[in-house]
């Protein structure tokens, strides 16, 4: 074991943040810790690195003399030093550089031999080994290859950290952690300012360590590719699912609805006790009503569980039609100083109800398209032209729609109409969770979360056909995403997206656009029609003829290159042999098997479930264990359904 929560508590001032918190992180797991903006995530890691101490229960902690290597980011990380970036990354390793100096010590004084030069030899060669078994001779090499994969040229790495950009820091202190963690990886928010291949990096780095990795993130996309267990923090409580993201949402949708059904069973029990106590505590029953009462007073209230996890209801209405094209662009170049970052783009039309993805690597003008379409700056060359009837929202990253002077409630009141009630305007914040006290606090001490939150919410109150949106997802709980992007399907008007959510890009995006080497090249179809075009994946793009694309997560299917029959000399087939058939044959039983075991396994929930209606709600231990069968029948359902199917692909690919 290399960490674990006790039913952990942990109170600031009177706010209860942890209720009750129990994980335990063993070697060789890769854990998602996921929950809304507030939840205590960040809180968890501060614990385990004795930055906080729980109120009650108890933490193990991963500390250097229990022999644990840990590695911590996050993104308001100091430099450790004054240096470049390498030297930054490299102090990693500050107990290998300590006996790199100490071995050059002893090497200048073995030059001067003397009479403790016995002494001396003995020193050096118990630091020379200790030096080798931390791998002194490769940490240089090691620091290299991550921060080059990380988005650093070696022309970079000689620069002064004190002269990066925010982001730049950001990155340089995840190498650092990655070097540091070679036992344990605790991440928070670590994909926030990184491209699309420091990204594919990251994950193939996640999945590929020895290393136990937690990782606090909002990129689904990125969960879904490198979770193996996932940590929720709901309420102040935790629980644990196994299995990536998806797979999260699948169990939890059917904890909710089971829950909720629990919930409804004894709302209708406690109404039909009540009603019976109402007719009958002062008639001939009076003994029977009171019983009922006395009952009913000792009986655990359930409470109402979240049916719907998308608390927040994205509405954006259009002021009125548009004409069928609501943008062109002809002969567009944006830039800075009336230098172009990219070459003009020709001619191209965004129509009423598309959603255009724009993507590239981090400074090839992504952002600064968008402010010089939003009218923000002006173009190098060409110009854009806005369709008949087009009115323009846009949705910048620092939210500079918002205005610090106002509060909450002035903020929006100010866009309203001016026969809006206060009524009406404390509705609207209360559908983005700006409810009670909350919607008079000031502009000026939100957190980054709530003013996207706000920020979104003045776009829509003013009512637009054409978004301009630029990083929206930033700083947003999942909930708030997965919400932003049913409004973005559900929106009839046109949107153009910068964004790097790959899971946001995938469900809105239907054509892209890429900014890559100077070049600006759209292309019809979302994300996954284009993914290695995308990813900038140099060699899927060379063999797109078919397209080759990675899944999303394992119970996504996507296209894949179909494979052909070898063909020798004479053109004819190759023969299958005799071990292929066996295959064949191997897996068609199997998949028999598991059709088989679907099918009762479907039988079986659905006699569960007409047990749990006939049930006594009021016998609540039988009524909570008929439900966990039901979890559990539906859980090994869900897990013999995707064996199916990966058998199905197994089969079908020997089979061609």
């Amino acid at each position: 074991m290399l960490a674990s929560f006790n039913h952990v508590h942990f109170s600031f001032g009177p706010l209860e943040v942890l209720k009750d918190i129990t994980w335990v992180l063993e070697p060789d797991e890769v854990w998602g810790v996921i929950g809304r903006n507030g939840a205590g995530k960040s809180t968890l890691f501060k614990l385990l690195l004795g930055e906080l101490e729980a109120d009650s229960g108890a933490v193990v902690r991963p500390t250097p003399e229990r022999a644990i290597r840990l590695g911590y980011y996050s993104q308001d990380l100091k430099p450790a030093t004054n240096g470049n970036i390498l030297e930054e990354a490299l102090h990693a390793f500050a107990d290998v550089e300590r006996l790199a100096h100490e071995m050059r010590e002893l090497e200048h004084a073995m030059s001067e031999p003397d009479e403790h030069l016995e002494s001396v030899m003995s020193r050096y060669q118990q630091a020379q080994e200790a030096f080798e078994r931390l791998d002194g001779f490769t940490i240089r090499a090691r620091a290299e290859s991550i921060l080059f994969n990380l988005g650093f040229s070696s022309d970079m790495l000689n620069k002064k950290v004190g002269e990066l950009s925010g982001g730049q820091r950001c990155r340089v202190m995840l190498a650092k952690a990655i070097l540091q963690g070679q036992d344990l990886l605790l991440l928070d928010e670590p994909t926030n300012h990184l491209d699309l291949p420091s990204l594919r990096w990251l994950e193939d780095f996640v999945r590929d360590t020895s290393a136990t990795v937690a990782v606090i993130s909002h990129d689904r996309y990125f969960l879904d590719s490198v979770a193996a267990s996932i940590l929720e923090i709901e309420a102040g409580c935790s629980r644990v699912y196994e299995g990536n993201y998806t797979e999260f949402m699948v169990k939890k949708e059917a904890e909710i609805e089971a829950a909720e059904k629990a919930f409804e069973l004894q709302q209708a029990y406690i109404k039909k006790q009540e009603e019976y106590i109402r007719r009958n505590i002062a008639g001939q029953n009076t003994k029977q009503a009171r019983g009922r009462r006395t009952h009913l007073a000792k009986t655990k209230r359930l409470e109402r569980p979240l049916k719907d996890r998308r608390q927040i209801k994205f509405k954006f209405p259009e002021t009125q039609r548009c004409g069928d094209v609501a943008l062109a662009l002809e002969r567009v170049s944006v830039g800075w100083n009336g230098e172009a970052l990219f070459a003009p783009i020709e001619h191209h039309q965004v129509r009423r109800g598309q959603k255009l993805g724009i993507i590239g690597l981090n400074g090839t003008g992504k952002s600064t398209l968008l402010k010089a379409i939003a009218g923000q700056i002006p173009l190098v060359t060409g110009q854009c032209r806005l369709g008949s009837q087009v009115r323009l929202g846009y949705f910048d990253q620092h939210h500079s729609n918002l205005d610090a002077r106002n509060n909450v409630f002035q903020q929006i009141q100010a866009v309203s109409p001016p026969l809006a009630t206060k009524q009406d305007i404390l509705g609207f914040l209360a559908k983005f969770q700006f409810r009670g006290d909350n919607a008079e606090k000031s502009v000026s001490v939100l957190s980054g979360g709530e003013r996207a939150r706000l920020s979104v919410a003045t776009l829509i109150r003013q009512g637009c056909n054409l978004l301009l949106m630029d990083e929206p997802t930033n700083h947003m709980d999942i909930q708030s995403m997965e919400a932003m992007e049913d409004a973005l399907l559900a929106f009839e008007g046109a949107v153009a997206l910068v964004t790097h959510d790959r899971y946001l890009l995938g469900r809105v995006a239907d054509c892209l656009l890429r900014i890559h080497e100077n070049r600006a090249e759209f292309r019809e179809g979302g994300y996954e029609d284009n993914q290695a075009w995308a990813d900038l994946d140099l060699e899927g793009e060379q063999n797109e003829e078919i397209p080759n694309v990675k899944a999303k997560t394992p119970d996504k299917e996507f296209p894949v290159r179909e494979r052909k029959p070898e063909v020798i000399s004479n053109g004819k087939s190759q023969a299958i042999d005799k071990e292929a058939q066996k295959r064949v044959r191997k897996l068609e039983k199997r998949l028999e098997e598991t059709e088989a075991r679907v099918a009762e396994l479907e039988a079986l929930i659905s006699q569960s479930h007409e047990l749990l209606s006939k049930a006594d709600p009021s016998d609540w231990k039988v009524f909570q264990d008929k439900t966990q069968i039901i979890k559990q029948l539906e859980e090994e359902l869900m897990y013999t359904i995707h064996d199916w199917e990966k058998l199905q692909l197994t089969l079908d690919a020997e089979k061609t």
